[in-house]
Formats: structure tokens, C-alpha cells, sequence
């Protein structure tokens, strides 16, 4: 009798396992991929510090294609929306680094606030010396950024 209880509770702790265990392996995945590449990890220093989402962008744009673009007022004027309806910026998550060859990356990330998350892509090139953004995109909707993400889980209806 105690041989089988034991066994039970071995396979039921087994069989359990996965479903307590998996929401903390997309963190450990993602921390797998590496840090951030610097010139991402300086804009969001620059935000810790109270650098507003002007300054965050200009450092994001630096010695980059993105540099002097317009496309930067407009995800300002986003992300002051976002600050509005979301609250302040608390931190960010690495959710996936692509290498594309060896001179380019995608990096997703989830961009933290008090109220939500703004998801981001980063195309980046490594320049002479250093990674420099070559585009990004950013929207709270994370398959806007990862289309993947609305093919996932998509299963016919059942009747």
C-alpha cells in the first residue's frame, strides 16, 4: 500500500510539475537570450534617470538609419499618450533576440508601466563597432510587433 501511494504521488507530482514550472521558463528563456545590446540598455537608463521619451528616442536613433527621422515624433507623441492612460515607466523584459545573419538582430521586448506594457521591436545593424538601431516599432498590441503571436493558439471552432 505504501509502495503504490508513493508511486501516486510521484506521478502526480510529475504530471503537475509542467504547469506550475512554465510560467517561469518564458523568463529564464528569455534571460538565455543575453542582455540587451548597449544602445537599447542606454535608452532605458536614460528613462530610469527621468530622461523623458524624447531623450529616450534620440539615444535609441543615435548612429543609427533612424537618426534625424520623423518617426520619432510620432512614437513620442505615443508614448506620451501610453505615460497618460498607462502611468509611469517601471522597467522592461527581453522576450526574444533573432540574430539575422551576423550584422543584424531583432530584439522584442515588453516595455513596463504602472497600468500595462507597450511592446517593442528592435532592428538592429551592428555598425563599425557597435549595434545601432536601424528601425523600431512599438504598440500595446504584442502580435503588432510579433505576428506570430495571432497564429498561436488559433484553433478551428468545435461544434
Amino acid at each position: 500500500m505504501h509502495v503504490l501511494k508513493t508511486t501516486v504521488r510521484s506521478a502526480l507530482v510529475l504530471s503537475l510539475a509542467p504547469v506550475f514550472l512554465s510560467p517561469l521558463a518564458q523568463p529564464l528563456a528569455a534571460a538565455a537570450n543575453g542582455p540587451v545590446p548597449a544602445v537599447i540598455q542606454a535608452g532605458f537608463d536614460l528613462w530610469t534617470k527621468g530622461g523623458g521619451v524624447d531623450v529616450v528616442l534620440a539615444e535609441w536613433q543615435k548612429g543609427g538609419l533612424m537618426e534625424g527621422d520623423s518617426k520619432a515624433a510620432a512614437q513620442a507623441d505615443y508614448f506620451r499618450r501610453v505615460n497618460r492612460a498607462a502611468g509611469s515607466y517601471r522597467g522592461y523584459e527581453l522576450l526574444q533576440a533573432k540574430p539575422i545573419g551576423r550584422s543584424s538582430q531583432v530584439i522584442y521586448l515588453s516595455i513596463n508601466f504602472e497600468r500595462g506594457a507597450v511592446f517593442a521591436r528592435f532592428l538592429l545593424y551592428r555598425a563599425d563597432k557597435n549595434w545601432v538601431v536601424q528601425n523600431m516599432d512599438f504598440s500595446s498590441r504584442p502580435e503588432a510587433v510579433m505576428p506570430w503571436l495571432a497564429y498561436e493558439g488559433e484553433k478551428s471552432p468545435e461544434y
